[in-house]
């Protein structure tokens, strides 16, 4: 792959990176709650040491 065509690629990838982080938080308005505590799930307990 020639240096063009490895610059071309790695800005589309950014691009597409950049779309996609703007994108979510406007498909999930509820997203900031944690999704573990709204399926149930109880934290995970300390380990116990010695």
């Amino acid at each position: 792959m020639n240096k063009r065509a490895k610059k071309r690629l790695k800005e589309n990838i950014a691009k597409d990176q950049q779309e996609r982080a703007k994108s979510l938080p406007q498909q999930r308005p509820g997203s900031a709650r944690d999704p573990q505590q709204l399926r149930g799930f109880l934290p995970k307990p300390e380990k116990k040491r010695g």
